[in-house]
């Protein structure tokens, strides 16, 4: 494994896809969360590359070449959107993790981090430090309020994020009726002031139901799928995604 990531590290074969962001119920674009893409035989994805890197002591390099990447490519987006970029709490304490962003020439106030991983309480204390004087010139905070990488209501009320992303299961529970964690989350939101948003939007019925509870914020196949191809990155911004209805 420790091969295969420095393999990967030495020739760069890595490639960014942005994918849509789109405010609720208007449909208009607001930003794009960068995805890695690796280039290589296997066909392994990107949280296999990343699990492994952090398997063998090399996570936080791969996520910075991975940043690195992204903030190149994120210099030919419209500079009214904003960016979100996906690290762990460890990476984000890295003083190089925020000289990449200082030197991005992208406006700091259209930077969100994504915060992916699991942390314990120290490591998580150590990143919201670190992320201060970031946040005072408008970095944004985003975390998971569900799913498999949720992280818990502790820390989140720790870090006072600025949005919290819910995942298909929690959307699937909203259609159906039976979503326990909803009453909780919504709440959570409203505590620390964060703007609810809806990822892996993939139908119309999905969609009315994330607008009529109130999320601001979605994205998903039906919205837009994650692209390498800057010509697509224009055509979302142009006009709302094709087939999307943003009416409940």
């Amino acid at each position: 494994m420790t091969k295969r990531v420095k393999s990967v590290l030495g020739s760069r074969r890595l490639l960014t896809a942005f994918q849509p962001i789109l405010e609720l119920p208007e449909g208009r674009v607001v930003g794009f969360e960068a995805l890695t893409r690796f280039v290589t035989s296997d066909g392994a994805d990107a949280e296999t590359w990343f699990a492994e890197a952090e398997a063998v002591g090399l996570g936080t390099e791969l996520e910075l070449a991975a940043l690195q990447c992204a903030v190149s490519a994120a210099r030919t987006v419209p500079a009214h959107l904003f960016m979100a970029f996906n690290l762990s709490p460890a990476t984000l304490t890295e003083s190089r993790t925020h000289d990449v962003l200082q030197r991005s020439g992208l406006a700091m106030d259209k930077i969100v981090i994504e915060l992916r991983g699991r942390a314990d309480d120290t490591q998580w204390d150590s990143a919201i430090r670190s992320m201060e004087p970031l946040r005072h010139c408008g970095l944004r905070v985003a975390v998971d309020g569900s799913g498999p990488a949720f992280v818990p209501a502790g820390q989140i009320l720790r870090l006072r994020p600025d949005i919290i992303k819910v995942d298909r299961a929690f959307i699937n529970g909203i259609v159906e009726g039976d979503n326990g964690d909803e009453p909780a989350v919504m709440e959570l939101a409203r505590e620390v002031g964060a703007v609810l948003a809806g990822e892996g939007i993939e139908t119309e019925a999905e969609l009315a139901a994330v607008i009529d509870a109130g999320l601001t914020s979605g994205q998903g196949y039906l919205l837009g799928r994650p692209s390498v191809d800057p010509l697509e990155w224009s055509s979302w911004v142009i006009e709302p995604a094709a087939g999307a209805s943003l009416e409940p």
